[in-house]
């Protein structure tokens, strides 16, 4: 079982990892989806109610303010715009999931830029109150580019040696003369 590209194009089980954490975010991005375009006509709903009680969304410790003011005065919000963009989000990650499944170059950009843009606001969290929760993110988060870095870099040396083989053998053939 190995962790890193030893061919182009071929799965690893570390790719094959983050695949299926991708299509686990994009699976939940679908049902948040379908819970906001049920909430989308509610002004006043129970569920809303008893999610932010149950998950003490009304403190601001624990949610950030747009959630909070999202469940609580859901007339405010459209609600359908946020759902539209949900499944964007969740398509997206359905889509990195595939490229990476297969190890497919584009699916490990689209991971490695995903990943990369996560940090700014992970640091930008941890600045105003470190948790381990949010120390644990930023740490894997950095692991995860560190790790797709890595991954390319070395598909594309295997790629770029790949080429100058096939372009030596090619060479050799025509001098001589196909045989």
């Amino acid at each position: 079982m190995t962790l890193m590209v030893t061919e182009p194009n071929k799965p690893t089980f570390g790719l094959r990892l983050i695949a299926v954490f991708e299509a686990a975010k994009g699976v939940l991005a679908v049902v948040l989806a379908f819970a906001l375009y049920g909430l989308s006509g509610h002004h006043q709903n129970a569920l809303i109610h008893w999610s932010v009680q149950r998950f003490h969304l009304d403190d601001s410790t624990h949610a950030p303010h747009l959630i909070f003011e999202m469940l609580t005065n859901p007339e405010r919000f459209r609600l359908g715009i946020w759902t539209l963009l949900t499944v964007a989000y969740a398509a997206l990650r359905f889509t990195e999931a595939y490229g990476l499944w297969l190890a497919r170059r584009w699916g490990e950009w689209i991971a490695l830029v995903s990943a990369a843009l996560y940090v700014p606001f992970e640091i930008y969290a941890i600045a105003f109150g470190a948790t381990l929760l949010k120390v644990t993110l930023l740490v894997l988060n950095l692991a995860l580019v560190v790790y797709l870095s890595i991954v390319l870099v070395n598909t594309r040396r295997r790629r770029a040696h790949a080429a100058r083989t096939a372009a030596a053998e090619r060479a050799l053939e025509i001098r001589t003369g196909g045989n």
